[in-house]
């Protein structure tokens, strides 16, 4: 191959790559589209917004502050009725000290207490005596 070949070959294949970067280019330009509100004005939407009745909106309010004196009036009630039943609540009676037990009552079945109940009891149908006849 010519070197004339060669720069002819390599003129057209750079020609070509700036082809498809310009028609990849285009492309994208009539694709996107402007998405948001960045070209829109703050008070874009103010006309679409029903008008404001001032009679309607000063009711509403007076409505919402009333709500909330009624709140405040509930809350204030319910203190004064803590306050007045802690100071008439009769003292704690006094309760007497726990008997110590040493295990040696009746009711006691040797099931033991605490963790691993129904183990040992006479409902589980086997015979742990070691006294039975095995031979």
């Amino acid at each position: 191959m010519s070197r004339r070949t060669t720069v002819t070959w390599t003129a057209i294949a750079l020609v070509g790559l700036l082809v498809a970067g310009g028609v990849s280019l285009g492309v994208r330009a009539l694709t996107t589209e402007s998405v948001g509100l960045t070209s829109e004005p703050i008070t874009a939407g103010e006309d679409l917004a029903p008008p404001v009745d001032r009679a309607q909106q000063r009711a509403r309010e007076r409505r919402r502050l009333a709500a909330r004196r009624a709140a405040a009036r509930r809350r204030r009630a319910a203190a004064q009725r803590r306050e007045d039943t802690a100071a008439v609540a009769p003292p704690p009676a006094a309760v007497a000290p726990p008997v110590a037990d040493d295990h040696g009552g009746a009711d006691d079945d040797g099931s033991g207490h605490g963790r691993g109940r129904g183990r040992g009891g006479d409902d589980s149908g086997s015979d742990d005596s070691g006294g039975g006849d095995d031979d």
